[in-house]
């Protein structure tokens, strides 16, 4: 049953994840990357206390930052692993907006996906074992990324930037692979996003020009989406779910957010990919495939 409800909120989390690259590309016509990062990071946190505190309602218990952490080293790996991830999903979200200036929803989806790839190949510098059918999923991977970009020469900023994150959120489900089981999730959720708001907050008090008012209310449908859909449910979702799924179940179905990317953009953005794109997008999905496939042996 733990499975089940696991997967369920996997696949709920992967809608989410999928439809907020619409809503973050509209947002990118009123603000820069740094701070709608910023606004959706600080939407997140009061959604997700609000979370907790229904919780501890709910289970009879005094609402407190650290919850069943009473050990010292609970709270440690609370702060550390939240620290962490917030510090990797700083980066990774900025990098992802920042791609999204220059390339469609669907294409930053299927790029991004590259991550549940990359993740196996790591593994490496952890000395597990990469089977020769794990290096074809990532060849493929890269192939379908040739298809989906028009070739090396036509790979712009914006793919390098959706790339460079796709690589951020591979050590990103690391740490959570590692922390959420020791921490309450929701609790580690709020920590992340409370760092990942503190670092592009300060970065877009020094950078960003987008400080206007009538251009902050302009993107507040679309950060009020991915602060509370996509940054608060869906991460808090995913953290749930690694903690009753497989690694390898987990990241199988984390690769349908590709799929619901281009649904959005062509529902909400008119985005339309020609036939090499899509056979580009269908590579990148089957190497998805037979990656998490081949390690669950």
């Amino acid at each position: 049953m733990k499975k089940l409800w696991g997967s369920m909120a996997m696949i709920f989390a992967t809608v989410i994840w999928g439809l907020a690259f619409s809503a973050q590309s509209r947002g990118m016509k009123f603000v820069d990357p740094m701070l709608f990062t910023a606004l959706r990071s600080l939407t997140a946190i009061p959604a997700l206390a609000l979370v907790v505190m229904v919780i501890d309602f709910v289970r009879f218990r005094k609402v407190s930052l650290w919850g069943e952490a009473k050990t010292p080293q609970q709270k440690k790996d609370l702060l550390i692993g939240g620290t962490w991830c917030g510090v990797i999903l700083a980066a990774a979200s900025v990098f992802q907006q920042a791609g999204l200036l220059y390339t469609s929803a669907g294409k930053t989806g299927f790029l991004t996906a590259l991550y549940i790839v990359i993740v196996p190949v790591l593994g490496i510098f952890f000395k597990r074992k990469t089977s020769f059918v794990m290096w074809l999923a990532v060849a493929m991977g890269l192939g379908g990324a040739y298809l989906l970009c028009g070739g090396i020469g036509n790979i712009g900023a914006g793919e390098w930037f959706v790339i460079t994150c796709a690589l951020l959120y591979s050590f990103h489900i690391m740490v959570i692979d590692r922390y959420a089981a020791k921490c309450d999730c929701v609790r580690l959720s709020t920590v992340q996003f409370a760092v990942t708001a503190t670092i592009t907050l300060l970065a877009a008090a020094i950078f960003s020009n987008n400080w206007q008012w009538d251009k902050i209310t302009g993107a507040l449908p679309f950060w009020l989406f991915c602060g509370i859909g996509s940054s608060a449910i869906a991460f808090t979702l995913q953290m749930v779910a690694q903690k009753y799924l497989h690694p390898v179940t987990a990241t199988l179905l984390m690769s349908l957010e590709s799929v619901f990317a281009v649904l959005g953009g062509w529902i909400f953005l008119k985005e339309v990919m020609s036939p090499r794109e899509f056979s580009g997008c269908a590579v990148i999905l089957l190497a998805i495939i037979i990656s998490q496939l081949k390690s669950k042996e």
